[in-house]
């Protein structure tokens, strides 16, 4: 059986990080215009408090 998670349910730099070193496939797709790409970046950064995270946890 296959686990599939959503990126929205990645709350937290440790959880990201287990998602990142994972050994499953991972598959993205094209969101749309640059804008709604850049949107959805700045959605993240906000989520997981990025200007607030020390150095070594900015690099995930």
């Amino acid at each position: 059986m296959k686990a599939i998670m959503k990126l929205e349910e990645l709350k937290t730099i440790e959880q990201l990080e287990t998602f990142l070193s994972g050994t499953q496939a991972v598959a993205f797709s094209v969101m749309g215009d640059k804008d709604t790409c850049y949107r959805w970046i700045q959605g993240e950064l906000v989520k997981f408090r990025y200007v607030t995270l020390p150095r070594p946890a900015r690099g995930w």
